[in-house]
């Protein structure tokens, strides 16, 4: 998942209601932190310190229960 994807998932999920109060604080600080570093350099922090963590802890059982219900 590249930081672009995580940030449209994150707006995702931000309308549709579908993360708890812990995944919004977890998400809203990665993306305050990332979105400091210079442009030309965000995505190699992304992909170095966050995207995989993020992906399996948050993005994947997210997904996993939306799919589950729906």
């Amino acid at each position: 998942m590249t930081f672009k994807e995580f940030t449209k998932w994150c707006n995702a999920r931000a309308c549709d209601g579908n993360w708890g109060l812990h995944h919004v604080l977890t998400c809203t600080s990665i993306y305050n932190e990332i979105k400091e570093i210079p442009f030309w350099k965000r995505e190699r922090v992304w992909q170095n310190k966050y995207a995989k963590h993020v992906y399996e802890e948050i993005v994947k059982p997210i997904n996993e229960k939306m799919n589950f219900k729906g």
